[in-house]
């Protein structure tokens, strides 16, 4: 077995302070039940103001070993990949101070986490690009608990597949207690752009052309790149995977003790949908990007698939000794792009590891947890969304258009608002909601059967068909768009805007605004 580096894991507890009253026994009973529920109250209040959490990020380039033989100067925040995890607490004010010191705009989106318009971080939409040299400040208030993720929304295939991710996670007020509390950012990366950066980065497919931008001056040996589709194309050249910055064999264990109760964080940073498997152990799916499942049920022996873009939090009691290896591995490319994330107790370093031989089970979220009744009101305006393609599948469209000359969905504060998302191409879509969370209601024509599901993210395979829900509460001007960012370049983009709505930023003539 290959030797893998030892997880270092910061758990934070969050201890939440309990009320308490002195009755002095000369009060009246009423008198004491006042004085406990206006102190319980204030420390009610007092928890949710949080505090004020200020966090520097330079977006910046720098060498960086994915292990010993694949390196790449890769863009990253203050020097690391993916960015540095950024936790903060229910009811916290985030401050984050963003500086550009690449020769090239940015800008930062915090994917998933419902902000203000203005903080959305979408050039041209919501505000123009840090210029190189210039900082950018977001501020953000932390009422949401949930798993999130941070990335560039500036030429975002390129910017994103170049390292420009990091994890944002709101713990709750009451959070729960674990022995360890990890993430699990999975991505992958082409060793052929090691050979030649300068010529190609990770999201520079020009859409309209076959050479899918500049990939003529590769050195691609035997690969002929002239008669083959984008997504084809896409399955030749990604051949690694990384798992929180690292491919094997630098791929670090994580270390646990029998007893141990663990949360893992998966996140797919990625373009290809994966597929876990968790070996010799039960676990419950408790969050889908970010959100609670209601009475989640223990699952043995199932794989769970992952698009990109989205989170799913899993909850384990360890109870098994062993060395274990998570297995995951691109859906529609396993050959190339697999890889196994060592689970490791103590006294079984060095072990070989033991993973699953092949899924024979999925993980259904239609029917997983306990149903609930939905209180989001009655449904004010209805949408269709149809993701297709004129050419193939080397360009994308919503309703037959494309962006910049996209689909734009009119809504009013308050409506509700359902969406049926069709995909009729030959991929996989993974539909991402700016702004505002929302419902799945039905999949292909059959409503949800388990926990309401609540999601920023839904992946819609080649035929499938979703019902949406989502309340508009936000107002701005939001983006919604698929998250294989190469689709999304290649004009796979919708518009929510508000009516009456206008937007606080004007775009400059002088700088070059690409949100996609």
């Amino acid at each position: 077995m290959n030797r893998f580096f030892i997880i270092s894991t910061v758990i934070l507890a969050l201890a939440v302070a309990g009320c308490s009253t002195d009755k002095d026994s000369l009060q009246s009973n009423q008198d004491s039940d006042q004085g406990e529920n206006s102190q319980e109250d204030q420390s009610n209040e007092d928890k949710n103001k949080g505090e004020e959490k200020v966090i520097n990020l330079e977006v910046q380039e720098t060498h960086w070993m994915f292990n010993d033989n694949i390196m790449r100067d890769a863009w990253t925040y203050n020097g690391t990949l993916p960015g540095e995890e950024i936790r903060v607490q229910e009811g916290d004010t985030v401050i984050l101070n963003v500086k550009n010191a690449l020769d090239v705009p940015t800008a930062l989106h915090l994917h998933g986490f419902p902000v203000p318009n203005e903080m959305d971080g979408v050039p041209g939409v919501t505000q123009n690009a840090i210029m190189p040299g210039e900082e950018f400040t977001y501020e953000y208030q932390a009422n949401i608990p949930g798993t999130y993720w941070y990335h560039s929304h500036q030429d975002s295939a390129t910017q994103v597949g170049n390292g420009l991710y990091g994890v944002f996670i709101v713990e709750p007020t009451d959070q729960e207690s674990y022995d360890l509390d990890e993430t699990l950012v999975i991505d992958e990366i082409s060793s052929m752009e090691m050979m030649n950066m300068s010529e190609m980065g990770h999201g520079e497919m020009d859409m309209d052309d076959i050479d899918h931008g500049n990939m003529d001056d590769m050195d691609h040996g035997e690969m002929n790149t002239d008669d083959i589709s984008h997504n084809e194309l896409m399955n030749k050249m990604y051949d690694t995977m990384i798992i929180n910055g690292k491919a094997s064999p630098q791929i670090e264990f994580i270390q646990v003790e029998e007893g141990n109760r663990v949360k893992l964080r998966f996140l797919n940073a990625g373009l290809f949908t994966q597929v876990v498997s968790i070996p010799g152990h039960s676990f419950k799916i408790t969050h889908y990007d970010g959100q609670p499942v209601n009475e989640p049920d223990i699952l043995n022996d199932t794989a769970f698939r992952i698009a990109p873009a989205e989170r799913f939090e899993v909850e384990m009691q360890m109870d098994n000794p062993g060395a274990w290896g998570i297995q995951v591995f691109a859906e529609e490319n396993q050959d190339k792009l697999n890889v196994l994330i060592p689970i490791i107790y103590h006294g079984f370093e060095g072990e070989e590891l033991y993973t699953v031989d092949e899924a024979s089970v999925f993980f259904d979220f239609t029917a997983y947890g306990e149903s609930q009744a939905l209180t989001i009101g009655d449904v004010t305006k209805e949408f269709d969304m149809i993701l297709g393609t004129n050419d193939g599948g080397e360009t994308f469209t919503i309703n037959d258009k494309q962006f910049p000359n996209h689909e734009i969905y009119e809504v009013e504060e308050g409506d509700v608002v359902k969406y049926t998302i069709v995909n009729e191409t030959e991929v996989d879509h993974p539909m991402h909601l700016h702004g505002e969370f929302f419902y799945v209601i039905s999949k292909d024509g059959i409503p949800i059967q388990g926990s309401p599901v609540l999601k920023d993210t839904i992946n819609v395979k080649p035929g499938e068909a979703y019902e949406i829900l989502v309340a508009a509460t936000n107002p701005g001007n939001w983006l919604f768009h698929c998250h294989e960012l190469h689709h999304a370049g290649g004009g796979m983009v919708a518009e929510i805007q508000y009516k009456g709505f206008t937007p606080l930023f004007t775009p400059e003539s002088e700088v070059s605004n690409q949100p996609e």
